[in-house]
């Protein structure tokens, strides 16, 4: 039975040129099963916001859906990285100042999630990104129509991760192409780039497919997602013995495992979700006892069971009260988690102090002193004396973690020692 009323799991795929919408249901045996599936074709952005707006007719959202939604491959980044087993103590700032070294951007930019288990004495750490400007580009088309995303996740990690059968897995249309390595477990190999026509697309397979094979996975079989299956020629001519399957949907009984997906990026958080829900469920517990009590009201007068239906009021009066308090519980939840988040960003920022002046302690020739030092935003003010002022700069432009070294005013010489003022700005 279908109560349209009640949350539902909700998957939606956006491609190059269709979004797919699958509504799911849990049956008896523990798997999810397709009972509802829509297809919107588009060719341009604003062709994209109208299939929006035409699912959101079709299927209009309820508060406390689960919308999961996957996105295109080259939105995603995935690191892999070790940490001690100490880190677990302080593990969300040990992996946020991991990442500032493996990624390129300041990760105040980007949404991200990780993971992580312990492998030979160590934590492994698999985290996912993606550009807080390219994943709000969609959380802005989705919101005006009424749909609150949960999480995005790259869409071919996710269709592997359904099929759930090791080997090749591509995806894209004519002019972008994608191309997955899944072990059944995990994805070992990402690629994707832009083509046009048909030889790029010969060219993205011939210098992929070796990478994909050099990971150390023996694959037999490739599975053509979507508007793949021009890449069939290329791949029968490039590797014949390898069995070739088209995929344009994904099937209707899915073991989704939301939970153990290794590649979403929340976009509510899991504790405020699971309170949502609670707080769904209260609702609907106290409009039960309302509907019994209206119902039962004249049965009780008919038969003389008017003190019965009184009870029946005392309950729903203390199911309301105990509504009242776990409001005011999770008010009081979410003011601790934004105040512990404060006091994680005070922490981090304070660790990336030490670090600048550890740096700076021993980067400092030993005949220099410093007479002052301020840190204002991503710069540092240096002023002192020097036998060579010019040493101190290349001492500083030698560090990693310093770019832009110059001076800010000229240097004075007075007898054997050189007055300085210098600017460094940080990597």
């Amino acid at each position: 039975m279908n109560l349209p009323w009640l949350p539902e799991t909700k998957l939606l795929l956006v491609e190059r040129e269709r979004l797919l919408f699958l509504r799911l249901r849990r049956g008896l045996n523990g798997r999810d099963k397709v009972f509802e599936r829509k297809e919107y074709a588009y060719s341009s952005p604003e062709g994209f916001k109208h299939a929006v707006s035409a699912l959101k007719k079709d299927c209009p959202p309820q508060l406390d859906d689960l919308l999961l939604l996957g996105l295109p491959l080259d939105i995603f980044t995935v690191v892999h990285f070790t940490l001690p087993l100490a880190a677990a103590e302080n593990l969300e700032d040990a992996v946020g100042y991991e990442l500032m070294r493996h990624v390129p951007h300041d990760i105040k930019g980007l949404h991200w999630r990780y993971r992580c288990q312990e492998e030979e004495g160590r934590l492994a750490v698999r985290v996912t990104l993606a550009p807080k400007t390219r994943i709000d580009e969609y959380l802005a088309i989705f919101t005006e129509a009424g749909f609150n995303l949960s999480a995005v996740f790259p869409g071919l990690f996710f269709v592997a991760w359904m099929v759930r059968v090791p080997g090749l897995y591509l995806g894209g249309d004519v002019g972008h192409r994608e191309m997955v390595l899944f072990d059944g477990h995990a994805v070992t190999f990402k690629a994707r780039e832009d083509v046009v026509g048909e030889s790029e697309n010969y060219s993205f397979l011939a210098h992929n497919l070796p990478l994909a094979e050099n990971r150390g996975l023996s694959f037999k079989q490739v599975f053509l997602w979507s508007m793949a299956g021009d890449l069939r020629a290329g791949l029968q001519e490039l590797r014949p013995a390898l069995e070739l399957s088209e995929l344009d949907q994904l099937p209707d009984n899915l073991r989704l495992e939301w939970s153990l997906f290794p590649y979403s990026i929340d976009l509510i958080l899991p504790d405020v979700l699971r309170r949502r829900r609670l707080w769904f469920k209260l609702e609907v517990a106290a409009a039960i006892f309302l509907v019994a009590a209206i119902i039962g009201q004249p049965l009780a007068v008919i038969v003389g069971k008017q003190r019965h239906l009184h009870k029946l009021e005392k309950k729903l009066v203390i199911v309301r009260q105990e509504a009242e308090k776990l409001s005011g519980i999770r008010k009081q939840n979410q003011a601790l988690i934004e105040h512990f988040a404060t006091l994680s960003e005070q922490v981090h920022e304070q660790s990336v102090t030490i670090d600048l002046l550890k740096e700076l302690t021993e980067l400092i020739p030993q005949d220099t002193w410093l007479r002052s030092l301020a840190i204002r935003g991503r710069k540092i003010h240096l002023s002192g004396t020097s036998s060579s002022a010019t040493t101190v700069v290349k001492a500083l432009e030698d560090s990693p973690l310093f770019k832009e070294v110059h001076f800010d005013s000229p240097v004075v010489k007075k007898g054997s020692s050189e007055t300085f003022k210098i600017i460094v700005g940080l990597e």
